[in-house]
């Protein structure tokens, strides 16, 4: 429907302005859209590249560093109303502001990364001067940002497997000899993101290359291992050595390996298949029940029983465990995933703060009232 209506141009990198009425903003901003007139005023360009900031440019930033700037997704733009040489972007702003930084950086000569020579930087300056865009020449100037953005995030572009991602850094790592930070620029990944991949791929690595269950790794098992190198229990359980970057725990390896795959005898049956199975392993190795533990290995027991044996025993004066746990759930969630989804995560964090808020005015309203027995006897 739009293909006829975008145009392949070149633009200077001054042409081009960002839209300080960008549908990112919508959830944030109550202000009114601005006209026409005022999009390429200065202020209103320092506004916009603010706002826009706030949606994480800093991984664009360091890939278009490593990278270039690449023409991979062309910024779609279309003419400001009454100017015939100044465009506002439509789709692309945050790639356009993350350019805009790292040009500024290298104009104040406050770029200092490794790996990065004063020849490139210049370079790269060269190369985006001018930039080839999409013109959008249709009518439809008022929804278009909208609707493109739209087209573009809601089908949106499968994202890679950890796996698949895993596999990238690993080679920047180890073929092009790369720290975590270089490499996670390469892809705008952080350095801590850039090393869990890491090691959970020297783990799943570790699997492949163990003689008895080398056939049976599959990628499909990366989370598995991320997560146990995660969980504080299941790690030193395992014996992770973070030099090495392997477990060095031989016997309970193989017992872990076996867990996680299919066993023929057990109609392919897998002890072990979610990530958050690895939880429910930790809560059990930290309890110290190894009995239960032995019953899994034995069929005896799924892992999700065993762990609710526990809980069903546990008395009520265990909540300080509990909230422990809970807090360190909450604590050990991925970086990353606040940057892919904000406002999910931000949803998510706001109904377990109106859960904490309602158990604290129950537990007010209880004391109050004199309901309390006073301190856990």
């Amino acid at each position: 429907m739009y293909t006829d209506q975008l145009r392949e141009i070149e633009l200077s990198f001054d042409q081009i302005f960002l839209d300080p009425n960008n549908p990112r903003f919508w959830t944030q901003k109550t202000r009114p859209s601005l006209a026409d007139s005022k999009i390429s005023d200065d202020k209103v360009q320092i506004r916009a590249f603010d706002d826009i900031s706030e949606h994480g440019i800093r991984e664009l930033r360091d890939s278009i560093l490593r990278n270039g700037f690449l023409p991979l997704d062309r910024i779609v733009v279309r003419r400001i109303e009454s100017c015939t040489d100044k465009y506002v972007i439509v789709e692309g702003n945050r790639r356009f502001a993350a350019l805009r930084s790292i040009r500024q950086e290298i104009q104040d000569g406050t770029v200092n990364e490794d790996g990065i020579t004063s020849e490139h930087l210049e370079k790269l300056v060269q190369d985006t001067d001018t930039l080839k865009v999409l013109l959008y020449q249709g009518t439809e100037t008022h929804d278009i940002s909208w609707l493109l953005q739209g087209i573009r995030h809601i089908s949106g572009i499968r994202p890679w497997s950890p796996a698949q991602r895993a596999r990238l850094v690993a080679e920047q790592i180890e073929e092009k000899h790369l720290g975590f930070r270089a490499a996670g620029q390469t892809f705008g990944l952080s350095a801590p993101a850039v090393g869990r991949l890491y090691r959970s791929y020297k783990a799943l690595e570790q699997m492949r290359n163990n003689e008895e269950f080398s056939a049976l790794a599959k990628n499909d098992y990366f989370t598995l291992f991320e997560e146990s190198i995660r969980n504080k229990e299941v790690r030193e359980w395992l014996g992770w050595d973070n030099k090495e970057l392997k477990f060095e725990n031989e016997d309970r390896l193989v017992q872990f390996y076996s867990w996680i795959s299919p066993d023929e005898g057990h109609n392919d049956d897998r002890r072990i298949h979610d990530p958050r199975q690895i939880k429910d392993l930790g809560f059990l190795i930290g309890g110290g029940h190894n009995s239960l533990i032995n019953k899994i290995d034995g069929y005896e027991i799924t892992i999700e029983k065993a762990r609710g044996l526990v809980e069903g025993s546990q008395s009520v004066a265990d909540w300080k465990h509990r909230i422990e746990e809970a807090r360190k759930l909450i604590a050990e969630l991925p970086q990353e995933a606040m940057f892919e989804d904000p406002m999910g995560f931000q949803q998510a964090l706001t109904t377990i703060e109106k859960q904490v808020s309602n158990r604290k005015q129950v537990v007010t309203m209880a004391i109050q009232q004199g309901l309390v027995r006073g301190e856990s006897s």
